[in-house]
């Protein structure tokens, strides 16, 4: 499926070399005011098991939220949530070296600290 917005942004803000490529790429993106966490593969692997293994417990969440009830302390959809974040995961796994590359990456886009002590006093500007 073509979606021709996504397309524009892809060209706009074009990927460089993913931070860490397995078993989900992830890329790092310079911000104005900081970094971005690009997790676009991982986020999609995701909505994939969650469509071919767990649809059933989808709508059943999504019937419990949408039943109009009195609220009396206990939300099931709740149960049905944290069964299936305990099912999918929750932690992207990193192996070896895209441990220290990943790292590398934040650090390389990280917005350099500026200390105002230094410019009030003309210490290392001057």
């Amino acid at each position: 499926m073509h979606n021709p917005i996504r397309a524009l942004v892809a060209r706009l803000f074009r990927r460089s070399a993913p931070a860490a490529s397995g078993p989900y790429r992830l890329y790092v993106r310079r911000t104005p005011g900081g970094a971005v966490l690009d997790i676009e593969h991982y986020l999609t692997a995701v909505i994939e098991i969650l469509a071919d293994e767990y649809l059933d417990g989808l709508l059943e969440i999504a019937d419990d939220r949408g039943s109009a009830r009195p609220y009396d302390g206990h939300a099931p959809e709740r149960l049905l949530v944290e069964r299936l974040v305990e099912a999918i995961g929750y932690e992207l796994p990193l192996y070896g070296s895209e441990v220290a590359a990943l790292a590398d990456r934040l650090r390389a886009v990280a917005p350099v600290a500026r200390i105002p002590q230094q410019r009030a006093e003309g210490g290392a500007a001057a």
